[in-house]
């Protein structure tokens, strides 16, 4: 099993990064945070496709991504 981030990637950084999404501060990623990133990236990313991201990573389900499960879902294992 693999890390999706390096050891060498701190928390300080996974919160850089948490913050180019939450470009308006809310201190949540929101599907238009996801819609906004994609676009900006010329990605074609269909409404189902953003909430099941939101879905995978939104443990209290508030459909919000706070800062902690950001974290938590960019430094999870991946599964073989």
């Amino acid at each position: 099993m693999t890390k999706r981030v390096n050891d060498r990637d701190t928390r300080a950084n996974i919160n850089k990064i948490f913050y180019l999404f939450d470009d308006e501060r809310t201190g949540f990623v929101s599907a238009k945070n996801l819609r906004r990133i994609a676009q900006e990236l010329g990605e074609n990313i269909s409404e189902e496709e953003i909430n099941e991201l939101i879905h995978r990573a939104d443990v209290d389900q508030d459909g919000l991504v706070s800062e902690e499960e950001f974290y938590t879902i960019v430094t999870r294992k991946i599964k073989d």
